[in-house]
């Protein structure tokens, strides 16, 4: 069994490019998603709505024709593409960072593109956090990043769902669960401002809460899911 808890706001922003889903086949199987428009692109809620939910149908479509790695592949490559659709059809470049969580049993078989984040935590501890694919990260490994480094590059991912064909391997990832862990999903407007660790205990009005009392400091949009394994 598991529970899913999302929340999505706006922030100091005029609109919301951030988009969730979950859906949950059966009792022992769901996926959760959540996409991150890109801001520096037009149509950023285009993007990440329609990879929502070109992952979905993807997914509920053809759930137990392969096993679950290539069935993943096989969903985002169809998002990226019907992105590039949508690019011709606007005339325009758009793009979305996603991260998203598909538990099948006992496994979570965690995906992501960009820097949405994703954590496991068990018994208090922090067993998995997702690698950022950002220019900033890229730097971080060939030696210190200063603060006006982070500033000026921080908005910078290499890569995205954007119709352009993904040439790298994908980063999927199998985890492990037992009863009581903890998965949490969240785009980079929310880890940016919320230390994730502190509040990964707290119910999600607890949280919901917690954002709305540094709402000044919420400046982008930011989204939040949280399944408990049981």
């Amino acid at each position: 069994m598991m529970e899913v808890y999302s929340f999505s706001a706006k922030g100091n922003r005029e609109n919301n490019e951030d988009f969730i889903l979950s859906h949950q086949f059966s009792p022992d199987c769901l996926f959760s998603l959540v996409a991150d428009g890109m801001g520096g692109y037009s149509y950023g809620e285009i993007a990440s709505s329609l990879a929502c939910e070109s992952i979905a149908e993807y997914l509920i479509a053809n759930y137990g024709k392969s096993e679950i790695k290539q069935l993943i592949i096989d969903s985002l490559n169809d998002a990226n593409k019907r992105i590039n659709e949508k690019r011709q059809e606007l005339s325009s470049k758009m793009g979305t960072t996603i991260a998203g969580i598909m538990i099948e049993g006992s496994i979570a078989y965690i995906f992501w593109v960009g820097d949405v984040r994703i954590f496991q935590f068990r018994n208090n501890e922090m067993l998995f956090q997702s690698e950022d694919h950002s220019f900033v990260n890229e730097m971080k490994k060939k030696g210190e990043v200063s603060a006006k480094e982070i500033e000026r590059y921080g908005n910078i991912v290499t890569r995205s769902l954007s119709g352009i064909p993904l040439e790298v391997e994908l980063d999927i990832v199998e985890l492990p669960l037992i009863p009581g862990d903890l998965l949490i999903l969240c785009s980079d407007g929310f880890w940016q401002k919320v230390n994730v660790p502190s509040i990964k205990n707290l119910s999600v009005a607890e949280i919901q809460d917690h954002v709305n009392k540094q709402e000044d400091a919420m400046d982008d949009n930011y989204s939040f899911t949280k399944i408990i394994f049981s």
